[in-house]
């Protein structure tokens, strides 16, 4: 990338950078988009911009509202690179293109792919692709009028985050952006921790995601074997079930937690009535024992819940 921008949280990056990138202008946010992006967002319209969401599925409906705002205007586009809940990557070098051709910047924030997905090449050990280096290279993208923010949270666990940017951009942040000018750093156990991961990801990192690869991969093959709906196309280890009763939602739990399985839940009113269910995240830390017990528990459930069906 041609520069580096660190702030301890990715929520503290969307809070300081969002407004800054915006301005007066205009924001377009993606129906789907993280929580926190959409609060950056909010705060750039508390701000003086204009706010309107798009559907990333809908690339000509993105073009037509950017076509839409008056000659000269700022334009800053706000998504998810890998999607926080569906696990899938949207269409970056289309939306990319929109953005350049509509003179906007393209705001990233593959804070759950970093780590993950990462650039193909010949001698890749996994659709992953290699380095874990974010969606931007994993599509065979530049970082031209791209902003790509990425965490160390997820694939380091480490109290850290950064933005990929250019450097004047990056000299502006450090004195416009008001939450970077006046927080504290990282402290220093995360930045050790971060390095000390970064050292792993280049000695073995490639391996790691090939393991994950294919533990998910048998996650997904029972999930479709049992009549599952999941948005997961993109075979990434984020693997999002819809209950078919939202009023279920506090049971199910206790019944995956009483079969020794922990997921992160999705209730409403943080995701719609339509969309409750729960999100299973599979780690490098996961035992083949740990994924055969997941399958087991996500056999029983079917048997006493109703899940969403394909088609459904």
């Amino acid at each position: 990338a041609p520069d580096t921008l660190l702030l301890p949280t990715a929520t503290l990056i969307h809070a300081s950078v969002i407004p800054v990138l915006a301005g007066s202008g205009h924001v377009f946010v993606e129906a789907t988009a993280h929580r926190t992006v959409y609060d950056g967002c909010v705060a750039a319209r508390g701000q003086g911009a204009t706010l309107q969401r798009f559907r990333g599925d809908r690339p000509d409906q993105l073009d037509a509202q950017l076509g839409a705002v008056p000659p000269g205007s700022t334009r800053l586009v706000c998504l998810d690179g890998v999607n926080s809940m569906s696990g899938n990557i949207p269409d970056v070098p289309r939306l990319a293109a929109i953005c350049r051709n509509r003179g906007a910047t393209l705001y990233l924030d593959d804070t759950h792919g970093f780590g993950i997905v990462g650039e193909r090449r010949g001698d890749e050990l996994c659709p992953y692709g290699a380095r874990g280096n974010s969606v931007v290279r994993h599509t065979g993208e530049t970082y031209d009028d791209i902003v790509l923010v990425g965490g160390f949270s997820k694939a380091y666990s480490s109290l850290l985050a950064f933005l990929a940017l250019p450097t004047p951009l990056k000299d502006l942040l450090k004195i416009a952006a008001g939450p970077y000018l006046y927080s504290g750093p990282s402290p220093t156990a995360s930045l050790a921790t971060t390095l000390a991961g970064l050292q792993v990801n280049e000695r073995r990192g490639d391996a790691i995601r090939a393991d994950v690869y294919r533990k998910t991969a048998k996650v997904l093959d029972h999930v479709h074997g049992l009549g599952m709906a999941t948005p997961n196309t993109d075979g990434l280890p984020i693997v999002e079930i819809v209950l078919s009763d939202a009023s279920d939602l506090d049971a199910v739990a206790d019944f995956l937690w009483d079969s020794g399985i922990y997921v992160t839940l999705a209730a409403y009113p943080l995701v719609p009535r339509d969309r409750v269910g729960f999100r299973v995240q599979i780690t490098a830390l996961n035992s083949d024992d740990d994924i055969d017990r997941l399958n087991t528990a996500l056999t029983a459930l079917c048997e006493r819940f109703a899940v969403l069906r394909p088609g459904s």
